[in-house]
């Protein structure tokens, strides 16, 4: 049988992000909003981790959906974590129309597909798997959080 998955918790990212620019556009439909993350920290067992830097190429679509486009650079003792990050904040009606006015969305749910690379020993095994962010966007507070889980498909003994 297929279709039963297990979801483990690996940490939490809090990312501050801040506007560089006005948003760009529109350009076909889109608007551009390019955001420098400007530090933060990833938690898990252990110590906090500071997030040195990062960027994050948003777009917001018509349809209200902010779409990103993210790296960030997490400072570790035992090995530097490099996160790259894409997925989607689901936004309210109204929400193109505010970045065209120069106005981030509020607090919104957001889904991210996450890549890991480090040489980190807590790290190495998430080397090269996709990785699933569950959190929230929030353009008021100019944070990016979520938190991190490593999907597995159960077999069918597990699931049964």
């Amino acid at each position: 049988m297929r279709g039963w998955y297990s979801c483990v918790p690996v940490c939490h990212v809090e990312l501050n992000v801040e506007g560089v620019t006005a948003a760009i556009g529109p350009v076909g439909d889109s608007v551009q909003i390019p955001l420098l993350v400007t530090g933060g920290f990833v938690t898990s067992a252990g110590a906090p981790k500071a997030v040195l830097c990062g960027t994050d190429f948003a777009r917001m679509e018509p349809d209200e959906r902010l779409v990103h486009n993210g790296n960030v650079a997490v400072a570790n003792p035992a090995g530097d974590v490099l996160l790259w990050y894409d997925g989607v904040s689901e936004a309210a009606e109204g929400a193109y129309d505010d970045v065209l006015d120069g106005r981030l969305p509020g607090r919104i749910q957001t889904r991210l597909s996450v890549r890991v690379l480090s040489t980190a020993p807590e790290w190495r095994q998430f080397t090269g798997r996709s990785l699933l962010g569950v959190g929230a966007f929030d353009g008021d507070a100019g944070t990016l959080d979520f938190t991190l889980l490593w999907v597995t498909e159960l077999d069918s003994a597990e699931a049964g």
